[in-house]
Protein backbone atom coordinates (compact mmCIF):
# COMPACT_ATOMS: atom_id res chain seq x y z
CA UNK A 1 0.00 0.00 0.00
CA UNK A 2 2.78 2.44 0.95
CA UNK A 3 4.64 1.69 -2.28
CA UNK A 4 1.49 2.34 -4.28
CA UNK A 5 0.97 5.75 -2.59
CA UNK A 6 4.61 6.67 -3.17
CA UNK A 7 4.24 5.74 -6.83
CA UNK A 8 1.07 7.84 -7.18
CA UNK A 9 2.67 10.86 -5.53
CA UNK A 10 5.72 10.51 -7.77
CA UNK A 11 3.53 10.42 -10.89
CA UNK A 12 1.50 13.39 -9.63
CA UNK A 13 4.70 15.36 -9.02
CA UNK A 14 5.97 14.59 -12.53
CA UNK A 15 2.67 15.68 -14.06
CA UNK A 16 2.66 18.94 -12.12
CA UNK A 17 6.25 19.66 -13.15
CA UNK A 18 5.46 18.97 -16.80
CA UNK A 19 2.46 21.30 -16.67
CA UNK A 20 4.47 24.33 -15.55
CA UNK A 21 2.74 27.40 -16.86
CA UNK A 22 4.51 29.60 -19.33
CA UNK A 23 5.52 32.97 -17.91
CA UNK A 24 5.07 36.28 -19.69
CA UNK A 25 8.00 37.81 -21.51
CA UNK A 26 8.48 40.40 -18.78
CA UNK A 27 8.37 37.72 -16.08
CA UNK A 28 11.12 35.67 -17.77
CA UNK A 29 13.23 38.81 -18.12
CA UNK A 30 12.70 39.92 -14.53
CA UNK A 31 13.31 36.46 -13.09
CA UNK A 32 16.45 36.16 -15.22
CA UNK A 33 17.67 39.53 -14.01
CA UNK A 34 16.85 38.65 -10.39
CA UNK A 35 18.86 35.42 -10.67
CA UNK A 36 21.72 37.39 -12.22
CA UNK A 37 21.66 39.88 -9.33
CA UNK A 38 21.52 36.99 -6.85
CA UNK A 39 24.67 35.56 -8.49
CA UNK A 40 22.94 32.52 -9.93
CA UNK A 41 24.15 32.85 -13.54
CA UNK A 42 23.00 29.45 -14.76
CA UNK A 43 19.42 30.09 -13.64
CA UNK A 44 19.57 33.59 -15.13
CA UNK A 45 20.63 32.18 -18.50
CA UNK A 46 17.91 29.54 -18.31
CA UNK A 47 15.22 32.22 -17.95
CA UNK A 48 16.70 34.52 -20.59
CA UNK A 49 16.90 31.57 -23.02
CA UNK A 50 13.26 30.67 -22.34
CA UNK A 51 12.34 34.26 -23.18
CA UNK A 52 14.29 33.92 -26.46
CA UNK A 53 12.51 30.66 -27.24
CA UNK A 54 8.96 31.68 -26.33
CA UNK A 55 9.09 35.35 -27.37
CA UNK A 56 11.50 35.59 -30.34
CA UNK A 57 9.95 38.90 -31.48
CA UNK A 58 9.35 40.33 -28.01
CA UNK A 59 10.26 43.73 -26.64
CA UNK A 60 12.85 42.24 -24.26
CA UNK A 61 14.32 39.69 -26.67
CA UNK A 62 17.31 41.81 -27.70
CA UNK A 63 18.23 42.66 -24.12
CA UNK A 64 17.83 39.01 -23.08
CA UNK A 65 20.13 37.90 -25.90
CA UNK A 66 22.73 40.46 -24.84
CA UNK A 67 22.46 39.32 -21.21
CA UNK A 68 23.06 35.68 -22.17
CA UNK A 69 26.29 36.70 -23.91
CA UNK A 70 27.27 38.95 -21.03
CA UNK A 71 26.73 36.27 -18.38
CA UNK A 72 28.59 33.65 -20.39
CA UNK A 73 31.53 36.06 -20.77
CA UNK A 74 31.70 37.75 -17.41
CA UNK A 75 30.28 35.24 -14.94
CA UNK A 76 30.85 31.81 -16.42
CA UNK A 77 33.94 32.60 -18.54
CA UNK A 78 32.49 30.55 -21.39
CA UNK A 79 33.89 32.74 -24.14
CA UNK A 80 32.74 30.61 -27.08
CA UNK A 81 29.10 30.75 -26.01
CA UNK A 82 29.48 34.46 -25.26
CA UNK A 83 30.89 35.03 -28.75
CA UNK A 84 27.96 33.17 -30.32
CA UNK A 85 25.33 35.20 -28.47
CA UNK A 86 27.08 38.55 -28.97
CA UNK A 87 27.43 37.90 -32.71
CA UNK A 88 23.78 36.83 -32.99
CA UNK A 89 22.78 39.96 -31.09
CA UNK A 90 24.80 42.28 -33.36
CA UNK A 91 23.53 40.56 -36.51
CA UNK A 92 19.88 40.56 -35.47
CA UNK A 93 19.77 44.00 -33.77
CA UNK A 94 22.37 46.19 -35.52
CA UNK A 95 20.69 49.42 -34.41
CA UNK A 96 20.19 48.46 -30.74
CA UNK A 97 21.71 50.72 -28.09
CA UNK A 98 23.78 47.82 -26.69
CA UNK A 99 25.57 47.00 -29.97
CA UNK A 100 28.61 49.11 -29.03
CA UNK A 101 28.78 47.28 -25.70
CA UNK A 102 28.52 43.90 -27.44
CA UNK A 103 31.35 44.84 -29.83
CA UNK A 104 33.51 45.98 -26.93
CA UNK A 105 32.78 42.74 -25.08
CA UNK A 106 33.82 40.76 -28.18
CA UNK A 107 37.07 42.72 -28.45
CA UNK A 108 37.93 42.12 -24.81
CA UNK A 109 36.71 38.54 -24.31
CA UNK A 110 39.01 36.67 -21.97
CA UNK A 111 41.28 39.62 -21.22
CA UNK A 112 42.27 40.47 -17.69
CA UNK A 113 40.81 43.78 -16.52
CA UNK A 114 44.32 45.21 -16.22
CA UNK A 115 44.92 44.49 -19.92
CA UNK A 116 42.08 46.75 -21.03
CA UNK A 117 43.08 50.04 -22.65
CA UNK A 118 41.10 52.20 -20.26
CA UNK A 119 42.85 50.72 -17.22
CA UNK A 120 46.28 50.81 -18.85
CA UNK A 121 45.82 54.56 -19.42
CA UNK A 122 44.65 55.08 -15.84
CA UNK A 123 47.66 53.13 -14.51
CA UNK A 124 50.01 55.14 -16.73
CA UNK A 125 48.48 58.45 -15.62
CA UNK A 126 48.84 57.38 -12.00
CA UNK A 127 52.50 56.43 -12.49
CA UNK A 128 53.25 59.71 -14.32
CA UNK A 129 51.84 61.84 -11.53
CA UNK A 130 54.15 60.27 -8.96
CA UNK A 131 53.49 60.15 -5.24
CA UNK A 132 51.20 62.71 -3.72
CA UNK A 133 52.90 65.52 -1.82
CA UNK A 134 51.53 67.55 1.04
Amino acid sequence: MAQRLLFLFTILGLIMTACETKKTELEYFQVGYDFYNDQQPEKAIENFKKLLEYYPQGDKTASAMFMVGFIYANNLENYEEARIYYNKFIEKYPEHELVASARYELETLGKDINELDIFEKMNQDSADSGPATQ
